[in-house]
């Protein structure tokens, strides 16, 4: 049961969140000059001094990363499978409310980078693997309702 599309939604949604965790997200400008590199664990100014002030979205992204991982491997509870999907969906809106709240919390302007797209991805990706894995419940009821 691990050859079923949903396993490799959730594999893309791992490796794309992966990814994202150790790229840069952003930049964030203040005055018209770069402030400092915003990364999903720090911020790191021009000096290379690292301020760890948006550790809440590495604290969000890591856990719905590894819940990707874990789903794959849990084929046989179909049920428990859709809802972590659908956590880790909600997970990753939360990472991107919080990267909507860090320029105000920085105090200028955030330009994204192509990193901070991946999570979007992912969530589709959630999704899709969702819809499949419900598929599979539905047709295994149906199935039993033969018998």
């Amino acid at each position: 049961m691990i050859q079923r599309k949903q396993t490799i939604f959730l594999f893309l949604a791992f490796l794309l969140t992966l990814v994202c965790m150790c790229s840069r997200i952003g930049t964030l400008y203040g005055e018209g000059m770069e402030v400092a590199r915003v990364f999903n664990l720090w911020l790191s100014d021009g000096q290379g001094q690292h301020s760890f002030v948006v550790w809440p979205l590495m604290a969000v992204l890591l856990p719905s990363s590894l819940l990707s991982l874990v789903t794959i491997f849990l084929y046989k509870k179909r049920q428990l499978q859709a809802r972590l999907c659908l956590l880790g969906i909600v997970l990753l809106i939360a990472w991107y409310i919080g990267l909507a709240v860090l320029p105000a919390q920085g105090g200028g302007n955030l330009h994204l980078e192509w990193a901070s797209v991946l999570p979007a991805i992912s969530i589709i990706f959630l999704f899709l693997a969702r819809k499949g894995i419900l598929a599979d419940e539905k047709l295994v009821r149906s199935m039993d309702r033969i018998r």
